[in-house]
C-alpha cells in the first residue's frame, strides 16, 4: 500500500485541478488509476456493490447520487438499499417508491426525522430512485433490539428474539478490527466494547439478511443492489460483505474535502485516538476495491 500512495503523490503532482475536481478513482488492489467506463465497467458484474460513508458527510451523499447516475445510464438494472431505512417499514418505502406518497409524506410516515436526523442527506437518492421506479430497500433492525444487545449482551434477548435476529459469528479478526473504532468512546470499558461488537454484528446480520433476502426474489433477481451504510460496516469485507459472499460484490469508499463535525456531546463521551493505516495492517485485504479521491 505504501507504494500505491507514493505513486498516487507523483500522479496527482501533475494532476489538473479541472479534472480532480471530479474525483479520481484508485484500484486500491493494483494501484492503479481508473476513469469512469474502467469502474463502471467492472461494477456492471458486481451483484452488489457497498457504497461505504461517513454519514453526515455531504460529500459523499452527492458522489453516491452521481455513481448511481451513471450505472443506471450504463442501463445495469438497479435497487437501492438504504442502512438508514428500517426493513419494519418496507411496506411504507414501496407507497412512496410506486408514487402514492410524496417525500415529504413518506418521511414523516416512518418518522425517519427522529429515527435518523440527516435523513434529509439520502432525499436525492430516494427521489432518483423514484423517479426512475429503482426499488428502494430498507436494511437496517429495530433499534430497541441493537440498544439491547449494546446495554446487556446478545445473551440477554429471549429464545423468540434470537430465532428472529441470529447472530452471525464474530472472528478474531473482525473483534480486532472494530475494537479500536469503539474505544473512541470515552466511557468504554472491556465488556461495554464486547456488548457493543455483538450489537455491531447483529445489525450487519440482519442487513445481509434482507439484502439477501431481496437479490433471491423475484424482482430482484436480475438486479444489481447499491448498499448505502456506513463505511465502517464495509472496510475489508470484514462487515456486511463478508455474509453476503455468495454474490459477486465491490466495495466503494469516498474521500472528502469536509471536515468532520463533532457535537458538542459526541466531543465529551469521545476520546482522540489515531487510527490509520498502519492501525490495521493486520488485516491481509485491502480497505476497498476502489477508492475515490477529491484531490482539491
Amino acid at each position: 500500500m505504501k507504494k500505491i500512495f507514493i505513486l498516487l503523490v507523483l500522479f496527482l503532482s501533475f494532476y489538473r485541478i479541472g479534472n480532480a475536481a471530479e474525483g479520481i478513482w484508485i484500484d486500491l488492489k493494483s494501484g492503479a488509476i481508473v476513469n469512469h467506463k474502467e469502474l463502471i465497467e467492472d461494477l456492471s458484474k458486481a451483484r452488489i456493490i457497498y457504497l461505504g460513508e461517513v454519514h453526515t458527510l455531504h460529500s459523499h451523499h452527492k458522489a453516491q447520487l452521481a455513481l448511481l447516475k451513471l450505472l443506471y445510464n450504463r442501463h445495469i438494472p438497479l435497487a437501492l438499499a438504504l442502512e438508514s431505512l428500517e426493513a419494519k417499514d418496507q411496506k411504507i418505502i414501496d407507497r412512496f417508491i410506486n408514487g402514492q406518497l410524496s417525500f415529504k409524506e413518506f418521511s414523516e410516515t416512518i418518522q425517519w426525522k427522529k429515527k435518523w436526523p440527516n435523513y434529509l442527506d439520502y432525499k436525492p437518492l430516494c427521489l432518483f430512485a423514484q423517479k426512475h421506479h429503482i426499488p428502494l430497500i430498507g436494511i437496517d433492525t429495530t433499534h430497541p433490539i441493537i440498544s439491547k444487545v449494546a446495554r446487556e449482551g446478545y445473551s440477554s434477548l429471549a429464545k423468540k428474539e434470537k430465532a428472529a435476529f441470529p447472530l452471525a459469528a464474530i472472528t478474531p479478526l473482525y473483534r480486532r478490527f472494530l475494537t479500536p473504532y469503539l474505544s473512541v468512546h470515552a466511557f468504554m470499558d472491556k465488556q461495554r466494547i464486547a456488548f457493543a461488537i455483538e450489537a455491531q454484528r447483529l445489525r450487519e446480520s440482519s442487513m445481509a439478511k434482507h439484502i439477501l433476502s431481496f437479490l433471491n426474489s423475484p424482482l430482484g433477481s436480475q438486479r444489481t443492489m447499491c448498499v448505502v451504510t456506513g463505511e465502517i460496516h464495509v472496510r475489508y469485507g470484514l462487515g456486511i460483505p463478508q455474509l453476503t459472499q455468495q454474490f459477486a460484490q465491490r466495495i466503494l469508499l469516498f474521500g472528502s474535502k469536509e471536515p468532520l463535525q463533532l457535537s458538542k456531546k459526541e466531543k465529551q463521551i469521545s476520546k482522540q485516538i489515531v487510527l490509520d493505516h498502519q492501525s490495521f495492517s493486520f488485516i491481509p485485504s485491502s480497505v476497498a476495491d476502489y477508492f475515490e479521491l477529491l484531490a482539491f
